[in-house]
């Protein structure tokens, strides 16, 4: 995931950089703006998840960089800080889709359960969207469709190399280069992805053991899950249990 911090004051940014183990927390880059325009060119580049958004800022209004944000990229999550108790900032705001709305000074324990919430969000809506209808599946074709579907229905279980060719008559090398093409990701990396992000609604909403997750997001082994788990989330499952049952 990608993090952007939208802040005019150099130290608020500084501060929040270092205070915060992003990587643990599954953001692997921050991006850093300190006025509306930078933020607009970093949203325009940059694959964003989640931004947070000092609301006072000189030059354009946050509110109207938030309006144009939710516009053009309405599945970014927006957290928006403030110095001012005003009402109407946060009707606004909230009128905008703002996920969150958080007085200053605030506290880091308050932003990292704040965050926590907002990444567990983000999750949630890649699993649905995996790659969900949507208008990028007009430039797929039928077979890699196809592949996608029978990855996502049975990531359960064990999925081969054979399994995949049988199910479209492709050769494997061809359907996993044209897989990446349309998905930004090879079979296997994307399969472990959606078995991860399966395995984190498990963790989060249930109380089976790590060996019952293994198995039921498609592991024989607990150990290989727990390596792929941290390979990808910067923690083991059993911290990314103790943390959301914390937050």
């Amino acid at each position: 995931m990608k993090l952007l911090l939208v802040d005019d004051e150099v130290t608020m940014i500084q501060i929040m950089e270092k205070a915060i183990d992003w990587k643990k927390k599954g953001i692997q880059k921050v991006f850093v703006a300190y006025n509306a325009d930078e933020a607009r060119d970093i949203l325009a580049s940059s694959a964003i998840d989640i931004m947070i958004c000092d609301i006072e800022m000189p030059g354009e209004s946050s509110l109207e960089l938030i309006q144009w944000m939710q516009d053009a990229y309405p599945e970014i999550i927006c957290i928006i800080l403030t110095g001012f108790p005003d009402f109407n900032y946060a009707r606004s705001a909230i009128s905008l889709g703002v996920y969150q709305y958080l007085l200053k000074p605030v506290s880091f324990e308050e932003l990292e359960k704040v965050i926590s919430s907002a990444i567990e969000r983000v999750e949630e809506n890649m699993a649905v969207s995996m790659k969900t209808p949507n208008e990028k599946d007009s430039e797929m074709s039928d077979p890699i469709r196809q592949v996608r579907g029978y990855l996502e229905e049975h990531y359960n279980e064990i999925i081969t190399r054979r399994n995949i060719e049988s199910l479209v008559h492709l050769n494997g090398d061809y359907i996993n280069r044209e897989f990446k093409k349309c998905t930004g990701y090879t079979l296997m990396e994307y399969i472990q992805r959606y078995r991860i992000i399966m395995a984190k609604k498990l963790l989060r909403e249930t109380n089976l053991s790590m060996a019952e997750i293994s198995a039921q997001t498609g592991y024989d082994s607990p150990a290989y899950f727990a390596k792929i788990f941290k390979k990808l989330t910067s923690q083991t499952p059993s911290e990314y249990r103790v943390r959301h049952e914390r937050d």
